[in-house]
C-alpha cells in the first residue's frame, strides 16, 4: 500500500468566499457552491491504512467528507494525528470541533512545534489532544508503522505569537514538501544559507512541492497595507524559477488568497502553465 497525500483546501485563511467581501471570485462561489475553496490543509494515508491531517481548518467537516471521497471510501475520514505549520487563524480554527462540543476526542496526537503548542495551550485548544513537540529538522513517524516521515523545517512568516514551519513528508519512494506560508524568498533562503529555490528544493531532495501562492501580485488588495501580510508573490516565485527544467521537482501553488486570479483559468493561469509549474487543487493526490 503506498503512502498517499490528497490535497484538502487551496485558500488562504479566510477560504473562498472570504468573509465580508463581494468581489467577482467570493460572489461566484456563493451562486456555485462547486467554486468554493477550503483553506489549506492535507490528509496523508500511510502505509498501514492510518490518516494523518495537516492544518485544522473551520472547513474541517467538508475536507473529512472530500478526503474520504477522493480516497473512494463511505462516511468521512477520521485524522489518527493532527500537525500544524503554525498558529494562524485559517491553520487552526478547526482544532475545537475535535473537542467535546463536536467529535469529543480525547488524546489525538497533536505535532508542533513547542512554541506552537505553548501558544494553543496560552488559547485553551489543546484539550482534546496528546501534545507532541517537534523538532525541527528531525524526521518523526506520527504514528508507528505508517510507512512515512514528517520533517518541521523552519521558515520565516509573521512569528508574533510562535514560530513557523514548512512541512517536508518522506514517503518511501518520494518526498513532498508543504509550504504553505513565508515572508518572503529572501528571508527563507538566507535563513537556510541557500541562494536559489532550486538549490533549497534540491537539499531537501524534494520529488513535490505545495508552494506559497497567497498573492498573483503587489497590488492586488486596493486600499490594504500589503507589507502587514507579507508573502512572495506568485509573479516573484516565477521571476526566480524561470521555467521548468529538467531534474526540477514539481511545484503547485496553493493558499491562493480570494483575490488571487489564479483560481481561474486565464492569462496568469496560462502564463504560469506554460512555464511548467502547476497550481493545487482541492482533491488532487500525490504518492510518495
Amino acid at each position: 500500500m503506498a503512502v498517499t497525500l490528497t490535497v484538502l483546501g487551496i485558500a488562504q485563511d479566510g477560504g473562498v468566499p472570504h468573509a465580508g467581501c463581494a468581489c467577482y471570485h467570493c460572489m461566484e462561489a456563493h451562486q456555485d457552491p462547486m467554486l468554493r475553496r477550503h483553506p489549506v490543509a492535507c490528509g496523508i494515508l500511510g502505509v498501514d491504512g492510518s490518516m494523518h491531517l495537516i492544518e485544522a481548518s473551520r472547513a474541517l467537516p467538508d475536507q473529512m467528507r472530500l478526503w474520504a471521497d477522493s480516497l473512494d471510501r463511505e462516511g468521512v475520514a477520521k485524522p489518527d494525528s493532527v500537525s500544524l505549520t503554525h498558529v494562524h487563524l485559517g491553520h487552526v480554527d478547526g482544532l475545537g470541533q475535535f473537542g467535546k462540543e463536536v467529535m469529543g476526542l480525547s488524546g489525538l496526537p497533536l505535532h508542533a512545534s513547542s512554541s506552537v503548542i505553548a501558544e494553543m495551550e496560552r488559547r485553551g485548544m489543546t484539550t482534546p489532544f496528546s501534545a507532541c513537540e517537534v523538532t525541527a529538522m528531525q524526521g518523526f513517524e506520527p504514528s508507528k508503522g505508517c510507512g512515512f516521515e514528517l520533517v518541521f523545517v523552519p521558515v520565516p512568516h509573521r512569528d508574533e505569537y510562535a514560530d513557523t514551519h514548512a512541512i517536508l513528508v518522506r514517503g518511501p519512494n518520494k518526498s513532498l514538501l508543504f509550504l504553505p506560508d513565508h515572508d518572503d524568498w529572501g528571508a527563507t533562503l538566507a535563513m537556510h544559507e541557500f541562494e536559489t529555490i532550486r538549490e533549497w528544493l534540491s537539499s531537501l531532495e524534494v520529488d513535490v512541492a505545495l508552494i506559497d501562492g497567497s498573492f498573483w501580485g503587489p497590488d492586488e488588495l486596493p486600499g490594504r497595507d500589503m507589507s502587514k501580510i507579507p508573502h512572495p508573490t506568485v509573479s516573484e516565485s516565477l521571476n526566480r524559477l524561470g521555467d521548468k527544467h529538467e531534474g526540477d521537482p514539481e511545484i503547485h501553488f496553493t493558499h491562493l488568497n480570494h483575490s488571487n486570479p489564479l483560481l481561474k483559468q486565464g492569462m496568469e493561469y496560462d502564463e504560469l502553465v506554460k512555464m511548467g509549474w502547476g497550481v493545487s487543487w482541492q482533491g488532487q493526490h500525490f504518492l510518495l
